[in-house]
């Protein structure tokens, strides 16, 4: 799209060593040109009107003026993070994953306490070396402006979406991309802070993710804290009791593997894990459980399918029934 009117204001301009000028710091004296169409262009500097630059001819392709804007602006801002040693900030998120001892009672690959934190990167430190509109010999490909080392380990693709996203090709390449939405001057300047955030919707990262990481104990609320426990505990007249609750409100103190597990576990698998709770809560067979004897199976709320009765019977059943046999 064209802008058609010779009032359009527009902020940046090149000075006369090619150095990206913001209308503030213009001067009457000099000489500028537009970034976009490298024609002359006068600095307004009046007290009535916002002051900007014009062009003195019609105005060339806002979009174009933007897109080279947004490219001198990166470059220029880099070559001068490299000469005064200052950090580029790029701030990225990393999964984080946890191991703690509430993660354990789940025993479940699939169930996982995951979240993201930040991870702050100085590009400086990666990329030592910045190059405008230059080929990469590697890829044969021409991003706007390609940041490596000197080493030539590691590139960086700087990406400036104004009217056109980054295509596949360059995403294909699989090099770290960087790509800036810019729909207008006040992103120009966002690109002149140096601090860049995934936060931020303007940026677009591909090929770049940190690396996870796994902690021994979960910080803040757990991401599965939402799943249902049962949670277990034998009477002192040995009945078994069932509390549910979520798992971030289960007390790690008293509660293990052994007596706290999902609610919606399998039935097959409840039944061995009520056994060998019953074989930790009572060591000795104090109290004879329908779970134990070799006559049952299918566990299912309180009731055990008896073999040998053809029936289903309490668990209980087990304290008077006279084919009782513990299976061993």
């Amino acid at each position: 799209m064209t802008t058609p009117s010779r009032t359009i204001q527009y902020a940046y301009a090149l000075d006369s060593r090619g150095s990206l000028t913001h209308i503030s710091d213009a001067q009457r004296s000099n000489t500028y040109i537009c970034p976009g169409c490298k024609r002359p262009l006068a600095p307004v500097l009046g007290e009535i009107n916002a002051k900007h630059f014009r062009h003195f001819e019609e105005c060339c392709a806002y979009e174009t003026y933007l897109h080279k804007c947004a490219k001198e602006a990166f470059y220029l801002l880099y070559q001068q993070a490299l000469t005064i040693k200052t950090a580029i900030s790029l701030e990225l998120e990393r999964e984080v994953t946890c191991q703690g001892g509430r993660l354990a009672l789940l025993g479940s690959a699939t169930e996982k306490c995951l979240k993201t934190k930040h991870a702050r990167y100085n590009l400086t430190q990666f990329f030592n070396r910045v190059e405008l509109e230059k080929r990469d010999d590697l890829t044969g490909l021409q991003p706007d402006v390609m940041l490596c080392d000197s080493l030539g380990n590691r590139r960086c693709y700087i990406e400036i979406y104004v009217t056109h996203p980054c295509s596949q090709e360059k995403i294909a390449s699989g090099v770290p991309i960087l790509e800036f939405k810019v729909e207008s001057e006040a992103d120009v300047e966002m690109l002149l802070t140096g601090q860049y955030s995934i936060q931020d919707e303007r940026l677009n990262v591909f090929n770049w993710q940190p690396p996870s990481q796994t902690v021994e104990h979960c910080v803040g609320s757990c991401s599965a804290g939402h799943v249902e426990m049962s949670v277990w505990s034998l009477s002192d007249l040995g009945r078994l009791n069932e509390r549910v609750m979520p798992l971030d409100q289960v007390d790690l103190l008293t509660c293990s593997a052994l007596n706290a597990w999902p609610r919606m576990l399998e039935p097959r698998y409840m039944v061995d894990k009520l056994k060998i709770f019953l074989r930790y809560a009572d060591p000795s067979s104090q109290f004879p459980n329908c779970l134990l004897c070799k006559h049952s199976f299918q566990w299912n709320k309180g009731f055990m399918q008896c073999s040998s009765k053809g029936k289903l019977v309490a668990y209980t059943e087990a304290r008077q029934c006279a084919k009782y046999q513990v299976d061993v």
